[in-house]
């Protein structure tokens, strides 16, 4: 028999540790605006995260969750937020702008699809694009992994980002356990477990300066 503040202990840990994540963001606008430019920088992940997000909201509506609603909610408004920034200072603004509107339109259609079916299939759906949502922004660092790999070298790797994302993923692991879903269990699951791998290089190659020439021939 679990505690019955437990999910609630649970939860609140992770909606503070997630916001922590979150904004992040602020300081990839920040360094947007002290050089007034996005320079070669995309847009996408910020996009896909808002995307992510509104899914997940849309999610925890079906299934009344007013925990995955509330952070979900902030997600939506900050992404929001890193878009216009993006937008006011990247020299591509046609290409952002079609992106958006990309976006924008993927999310209409598919809602309105979605609306369409019965209440449990919504439910389950929402649940499979929110989870698959997920698991393409866990993929994302993968080729940063392979490059680890290949020079034994973290210098690349961003540890407090890692150990953040670590943390995120296994409350709402535990979360996931706690409310017996599938959806939630899943992509925390695999983040937690390739954060873990993630952490691992630290320990196994330790960080060390790396000349410029290498690594341009290593990555080359």
């Amino acid at each position: 028999m679990l505690p019955p503040d437990l999910k609630e202990i649970v939860s609140n840990c992770a909606v503070f540790v997630t916001i922590l994540q979150l904004l992040s963001g602020v300081l990839v606008c920040k360094q947007y605006v002290a050089n007034r430019t996005t320079a070669e920088a995309s847009v996408l992940p910020f996009l896909c995260g808002l995307l992510s997000a509104g899914y997940w909201a849309l999610y925890g509506l079906s299934k009344k969750d007013n925990i995955i609603i509330f952070i979900n909610l902030i997600g939506i408004n900050l992404m929001v937020i890193y878009i216009i920034v993006f937008y006011m200072y990247t020299f591509k603004k046609s290409t952002v702008l079609k992106q958006i509107i990309t976006v924008a339109v993927f999310f209409i259609l598919s809602y309105g699809y979605i609306s369409s079916e019965e209440d449990s299939h919504r439910h389950d759906i929402l649940g499979f694009i929110a989870c698959s949502l997920t698991l393409v922004a866990i993929a994302a660092p993968m080729s940063k992994l392979f490059y680890v790999l290949k020079v034994k070298n973290t210098e690349c790797l961003p540890f407090p980002m890692i150990l953040m994302s670590f943390f995120v993923c296994l409350l709402w692991y535990i979360y996931g356990l706690i409310e017996n879903d599938i959806f939630i269990i899943v992509p925390n699951l695999i983040g937690g477990t390739l954060g873990v791998g993630q952490l691992s290089l630290f320990w196994i190659y330790p960080r060390k300066p790396q000349s410029p020439i290498l690594t341009k021939s290593l990555v080359a």
